[in-house]
């Protein structure tokens, strides 16, 4: 009798352990997979990350075409200076 004690015990536990596997595995279309994967995954590439990324290149762009145009400015200014010989 114990042995059959034992053994519905094991298969309860057996039983559980099932329905714990078919219940994580609900929802098993591609999609959902993926978007359950997403929220498990804590990347260290999010949205905010990438926004400043994006940010600091947009700086380095804006800075660079600054500094190149204001050094042809002066050398337009340089090449054709605006000294006035008529008077």
């Amino acid at each position: 009798m114990e042995q059959v004690g034992e053994s519905v015990d094991e298969l309860r536990e057996k039983l559980s352990k099932m329905k714990k596997l078919m219940e994580e595995r609900k929802g098993s279309t591609l999609g959902e997979l993926s978007a359950r994967k997403r929220r498990e995954t804590s990347d260290i590439i999010d949205g905010n990350f990438l926004s400043w990324i994006f940010g600091c290149a947009l700086v380095v762009i804006l800075s660079v075409s600054f500094y190149a145009f204001y050094n042809l400015y002066q050398a337009v200014l340089k090449k054709f200076h605006s000294h006035h010989t008529e008077l």
